[in-house]
This record gives C-alpha cells, sequence and structure tokens, in this order.
C-alpha cells in the first residue's frame, strides 16, 4: 500500500505514507501495473510546502471511499515535482494545455503509457461553484475509461502532439537572432520594464512574484546607460522597496516568501523556497553597491533614495544569509547542505494553517506594541489580515523607515520574534537539491564579494564542499540532481539547470577564494553538460535520458527550457558559466580555444533574447544579461593595487555587472590612484587612472550599440 512511500528521500511522498490510497512513486513499476490491470493512472504532483496539497491530501486522499474508488479504479502515483522536474514540467505544459491555467496540487489522468487525457490542481472534496468535487472526477474520469477509450486515446494522441508543437516552438526560439546590437536589445527591454512597471511594484497584477532575474538584469542598464538612467532606476526602485518592505519578507526572522497574494505586497504565500531566498540574496547584494554608485552619482532626493535603497536591501541580504544559515542549513550529518524549503502550514490549536507560524492576532499585536506606541509612527508599520483566516495578521513596513525609527522597528521584531518562539515551527524539506544549492553558494559568493560579509564565503565553501562529495560521482562523472539524509537519490541525474548553476557556484567561488580547485570542477560540470547540448541541432535538451512516459507526452520532442520563471532558464545558465569561464581564462593569461569556443556558444544560446527583448523582456531576461556581458566594452580588468577603498570599489562594481578583475601590481606605478587596466577578448587597452575613468570605459552607446553580438 502507501508504504512503498515510507522510506523514499521525498519527505512529500513520506507525508503521504499513512493514508489507504495505494500510492506507487514515479516508475517503471507503477506503469506497468496500470497495463496489466487495465486501468489509468492518476498522478498527484505537488512538493512538501504545498499549501493547497495538503489540503487536497487532508479533505480526499485521507479520506477512506476515496482511497477505495482511487485503488479499484485507477493506479495512483505520488510524485515531487522538484524531484522529478521534467515529469512536472511535462504534465504542467499538459494541465495548461487543457485547462488554460496550471499551479500545485497537478492532478493528472493518463493511459498506461503516460499520455494525458484529463488534467486539473486541486480538486475539493466537494463540488464547489463549478468545479467538481474529486470523486465526481474520478467517476467521470473511470466511465469515459469504460465506455469511451477510443475516445480518451484520440485526445491522448491530440494533446501529445499539441506538446510536441509547443517543445518545437521552444527550441525554434534559441534559433531566433537579430541585427539589433545587443545593448540596443538591453535598452529596449530597460523601456519595457519602465513602462510595465505598476505603481505598487512589480510587472503584473496579484499575485506578486518577485521579478528577480529581470531586475538583476536592469541594473546592468542602470549603471551603464546613462541616458536612462534615472527612470530604470526608478523602475527598478519601485519593485524593490515594495519587495524589501512588503510582507514578501519576513521582518522578524529573516528571509523571502514565495510570493504574495494581494496586490500591495502586504501578505505573502507563507511558504519558503530555497531558490527564491538565493536569488534575492543575489538581487539584493547587488543592490546595495549599484544603488550606493546611483547616490554617488545624482544629489537630492535621487540620492536621498538610493541611498536609502542601499541600506534597505543591505538589511535583507544580511536576513537571507541568518535564514539560510539557521532556517535551511541541514547539519545533522556529515554533509551540510541547504534544505529545499520550509512549509507553509504549521500547527495552531491542533490543526495544520497557512502561515500559522508567522502571523498574530490582536491580543498578540497589542502585547507586541503596548511599550512602543509613542515610537511607532503613523503610517509606519503594517499588520494586514490574511484573507482565509482574518483574525490573523502579517507584519510588513508600509514605507521606508526615517533613521530615528529604526530602533523601534528592531524591538517590535525583537517581541514579535519573542511571542513565535513557543510556537512549532513549519515543517522543513530536507531535501537537497543541486541546482538550488548551487544559487544559494553563488548568491552567498555575491555577498561576501559586495557586502563583506565573511560568514558568507565560509557558509558557501562548506556547502559547497558538501555538494561535490555527496552529488559528483567521480567514477561516472555524473552529478545526482537529489540526495537526503547525505544519500543520493538512484537513477536521478542533474538537469542542465544543475549542472550550470553548479558550474556558476564553482566559478564564483574560484574568484572569491583564488582556489584552482573550484575552477577545475566547474570544467568537469561544463564538459558533461556538452552532452545535453542536440549535436544535431545545437540546442541544450533539460535532460540527457527521458523515460518513455516523458517522451510519448511530448513525441519525442526533447524538454528544452528557453525563457526564466521561478528559477532562470536552464540554456541562460549554461551560456553565462560557459561566457564567465572563458573571461576567467582571459584575465588569467590562459584564455584556450576552449574558451573562445565556450563565448561563441554562450553569445549562440542567448542570441534570441535579443529578439525578443520588446515582446518578453522578462521571460529573457538572464539571456540578456549573457548577451550585455558577452558585448560589454570591458570584459576584464588589471588593478595595480588591491586593497584601497577605490580598488575596493572598483572590484565591487566590476563583481556586480559580471567583469573579471585580477591582481597587477606591476601597474601601480607612482599613480596616486588606482590604475587600471581595461581588456575585452584578447585586446587590452592603455591604462587609466581612477574609478571615473572606469564608468567612463563602461558607458555604452545605445545608437552604436556596443560591440554588437
Amino acid at each position: 500500500m502507501a508504504q512503498r512511500l515510507a522510506g523514499a528521500a521525498s519527505q512529500y511522498l513520506r507525508q503521504h505514507a499513512h493514508q489507504l490510497v495505494d500510492w506507487f512513486p514515479y516508475g517503471d513499476e507503477a506503469f506497468e501495473q496500470a497495463r496489466l490491470r487495465d486501468v489509468p493512472v492518476m498522478l498527484s504532483i505537488g512538493y512538501a510546502a504545498c499549501h493547497w496539497c495538503h489540503v487536497m491530501s487532508h479533505e480526499s486522499f485521507d479520506d477512506p471511499q476515496i482511497a477505495a474508488l482511487l485503488n479499484e479504479n485507477f493506479v495512483a502515483i505520488k510524485v515531487d515535482r522538484e524531484e522529478h522536474p521534467l515529469v512536472d514540467d511535462t504534465y504542467m505544459m499538459a494541465t495548461q494545455a487543457l485547462t488554460g491555467a496550471g499551479g500545485w496540487p497537478m492532478t493528472i489522468f493518463a493511459l498506461p503509457d503516460g499520455r494525458t487525457v484529463h488534467a486539473g490542481t486541486y480538486y475539493p472534496k466537494e463540488p464547489r461553484g463549478r468545479t467538481p468535487g474529486f470523486s465526481q472526477v474520478l467517476q467521470a474520469v473511470h466511465e469515459a475509461w469504460e465506455t469511451k477509450r477510443e475516445g480518451l486515446e484520440e485526445q491522448a494522441a491530440m494533446l501529445a502532439d499539441h506538446l510536441a508543437e509547443l517543445g518545437s516552438r521552444q527550441s525554434a526560439l534559441l534559433a531566433l537572432d537579430s541585427r539589433e546590437p545587443a545593448q540596443s536589445a538591453l535598452a529596449t527591454a530597460t523601456e519595457r520594464w519602465i513602462l510595465t512597471t505598476r505603481a505598487e511594484g512589480g510587472f503584473t497584477p496579484a499575485p506578486k512574484f518577485p521579478p528577480t532575474w529581470a531586475l538583476k538584469t536592469l541594473w546592468h542598464s542602470i549603471i551603464t546607460r546613462p541616458g536612462s538612467s534615472q527612470e530604470a532606476f526608478n523602475a527598478a526602485a519601485t519593485s524593490l522597496e515594495a519587495m524589501f518592505l512588503g510582507g514578501l519578507q519576513d521582518h522578524v526572522d529573516g528571509g523571502f516568501a514565495r510570493y504574495c497574494v494581494d496586490e500591495n505586497w502586504s501578505v505573502p504565500h507563507f511558504e519558503k523556497m530555497l531558490y527564491d531566498n538565493a536569488g534575492l540574496l543575489s538581487l539584493a547584494a547587488r543592490s546595495v553597491v549599484l544603488a550606493s554608485e546611483v547616490a554617488a552619482s545624482t544629489s537630492g532626493e535621487a540620492a536621498e533614495r538610493a541611498q536609502n535603497l542601499a541600506q534597505l536591501a543591505r538589511s535583507s541580504a544580511l536576513g537571507i544569509i541568518g535564514f539560510l544559515d539557521e532556517e535551511l542549513l541541514i547539519e545533522s550529518g556529515p554533509h551540510p547542505a541547504f534544505a529545499a524549503s520550509l512549509d507553509a502550514d504549521s500547527a495552531r490549536d491542533g490543526a495544520q494553517i497557512e502561515g500559522a507560524y508567522y502571523s498574530y492576532n490582536r491580543e498578540q499585536i497589542t502585547q507586541a506594541t503596548e511599550q512602543l506606541r509613542s515610537r511607532l509612527a503613523q503610517g509606519l508599520v503594517r499588520f494586514a489580515p490574511i484573507a482565509e483566516d482574518p483574525q490573523y495578521f502579517c507584519f510588513s513596513l508600509a514605507r521606508m523607515p526615517e533613521p530615528g525609527e529604526q530602533g523601534a522597528i528592531d524591538e517590535l521584531a525583537s517581541a514579535l520574534r519573542q511571542l513565535r518562539s513557543s510556537r512549532i515551527r513549519p515543517v522543513r524539506d530536507e531535501k537537497v537539491v543541486a541546482g538550488w544549492n548551487a544559487l544559494a553558494i553563488e548568491a552567498l559568493c555575491d555577498a561576501f564579494m559586495l557586502l563583506g560579509e565573511p560568514r558568507a564565503l565560509e557558509l558557501a565553501e562548506r556547502v559547497a564542499a558538501s555538494l561535490w562529495a555527496t552529488h559528483w560521482d567521480e567514477e561516472t562523472r555524473r552529478l545526482a540532481r537529489v540526495s537526503f539524509a547525505g544519500r543520493p537519490a538512484p537513477n536521478n541525474e542533474g538537469t542542465l539547470q544543475d549542472y550550470a548553476a553548479l558550474a556558476l557556484a564553482f566559478l564564483a567561488l574560484k574568484q572569491a577564494t583564488g582556489e584552482a580547485k573550484w575552477g577545475q570542477r566547474a570544467s568537469q560540470l561544463l564538459l558533461r553538460a556538452e552532452d545535453f547540448v542536440d549535436p544535431a541541432t545545437g540546442v541544450p535538451r533539460d535532460a540527457i535520458q527521458v523515460d518513455a512516459r516523458i517522451a510519448a507526452q511530448r513525441s519525442d520532442v526533447a524538454a528544452v527550457s528557453v525563457l526564466d520563471d521561478a528559477l532562470p532558464a536552464a540554456g541562460a545558465l549554461y551560456a553565462k558559466a560557459l561566457a564567465l569561464r572563458a573571461m576567467q581564462g582571459m584575465a588569467e593569461g590562459n584564455y584556450s580555444k576552449n574558451h573562445a569556443a565556450g563565448l561563441e556558444t554562450a553569445r549562440a544560446l542567448s542570441a534570441h533574447a535579443v529578439a525578443l527583448a520588446s515582446e518578453a523582456a522578462t521571460q529573457v531576461a538572464t539571456a540578456l544579461e549573457v548577451q550585455s556581458i558577452i558585448s560589454a566594452p570591458v570584459h576584464y580588468l588589471a588593478l595595480g593595487s588591491w586593497d584601497t577603498a577605490e580598488a575596493q570599489r572598483v572590484r565591487k562594481l566590476a563583481w556586480a555587472l559580471g567583469v573579471n578583475v585580477h591582481y597587477a601590481p606591476e601597474l601601480a606605478g607612482e599613480a596616486a590612484g588606482v590604475r587600471i587596466q581595461p581588456c575585452r577578448e584578447e585586446l587590452c587597452q592603455m591604462p587609466v587612472e581612477g574609478f571615473g575613468k572606469l564608468m567612463d570605459l563602461l558607458q555604452i552607446n545605445d545608437r552604436a550599440g556596443g560591440s554588437g553580438n
């Protein structure tokens, strides 16, 4: 029965091991059972931190009658989307094609060969409005299987063909090119982001997901394109302030939730994911340095806003570092690494309630604020009611604090933390995902290099060493995607996103520590990543080996991630890793044919961003960042001094823009300021003196388009 799930690496699967449903984990055995029994498959796809997954589990899968219906007429499969991302992506495409929407839990009904015949997301136990009850859905699919099977077969074939067409379109995007220079495309994307930034922040209405990767790329434009820098900065600041002040951030314990449910960023959806916090740490660290540079180059209210943003971003970055260290770091075994997530739900009065750990009732708010009323200025703090639990409220800031108000905020956060101390904490999913840990390692390197936080580098090195020891197999030269309790999951090779993200993390560590071993490990990962590229088309596939069900569902068209979503597109991460490795080679004086080929591959794999900058700027933001780095007038710098204040300022700016830096003491001479030699590919210019001269060199003339593609 469901005991098949009891020993699973996935906490999400283990959460269902007690049920009467005869659950199978995803794999050959389940589909073979469906074929032998001549019944359809029901796949329930979700993840451990998912609130609505818990709701459907309690309402339906815990119900003996529904369990009996499932066991009699279906083979039931539980899938952890984080363990099987390609399975999740494929069935999500099917769900969106059939319903026009998607989400988790995802409920799929499929033929024994894996092809979808019906799909949805959360189904209530009883009918609700136009949504049928889950038992009604089960009965309808069973009846169709018994009486209209030929129609189901035809529908499955048509859907597979449709998904194949969608997959082919994704691959075709990588063939797009444009005569527009890359830096002009960045200008186009910037104009799009300026126009679409909403008054409350972000680019879309609620729910409000943080546009992390777009904002990282927008910073390139703010710093290198003076013609639109103030407008671009204002657009970025509007979103960053909303994210860093509002309910997306946990102002009590640090870290960020996945998204906010309301227009004004006040009420979060409470689950906390590793990948979100990694991306936001990287963004916050960059924002500290680059907002400070904006403040230094402007005056008046513009300078004050930029300086306030830098301080706000620093506080958020430190909060994320603390969250990663204290909440997500798994230290119970010999291989420390970051857990995948914290649950949205936690216990209150014997029930699992979304946000219970993080929210407060009126009495608790009064208790926490009683001693601070005279110091909490009007409109500074916000306690927003939770829609599904309106007697409870979550805490955030409604505006930027004045300098004298921070002490009261800190005391309030301390009082709210004390109230939390007696509560049952949200459950942690201790599954270790290679690519997500890699994003965190790279972000921690950002925090060390940009904020000067030694704790961040120490944490990055510990997790990186552990990840390499646990997930990399020296014999097969393969990277495992998932591990649990220090053991890699079997038959679970990493995706292209895992390989590329970890290569980027190791390149960052090499630059931050100066240790060659990290660069060597990055090269090993990128060597295997070459196998993900289809030799016939040059298109990087998400996975090398695909099981028969996924192949059938996609009519044998390979899965290719081209557009950013919650994570950067895998192909864009791969392109970025190739580009930055090449630039490290240039800076170190060992630029090889292999590096040059990698740079050309990176340019080709990100060229579609130029063509799509006006239509889908946010979806191609990471690829656009790669194009911006490759086409920039400066690829790497030699510095004549290293630890002076001006040299450190140069190094931080360069790191934030993806420009490699190395120490060349022979350049020092008699110069009073730092001497800088800017280089592009293998050509170096005459040295210049001082930070201001470097800024002049970094500026992009949009009409000239920089250096082109």
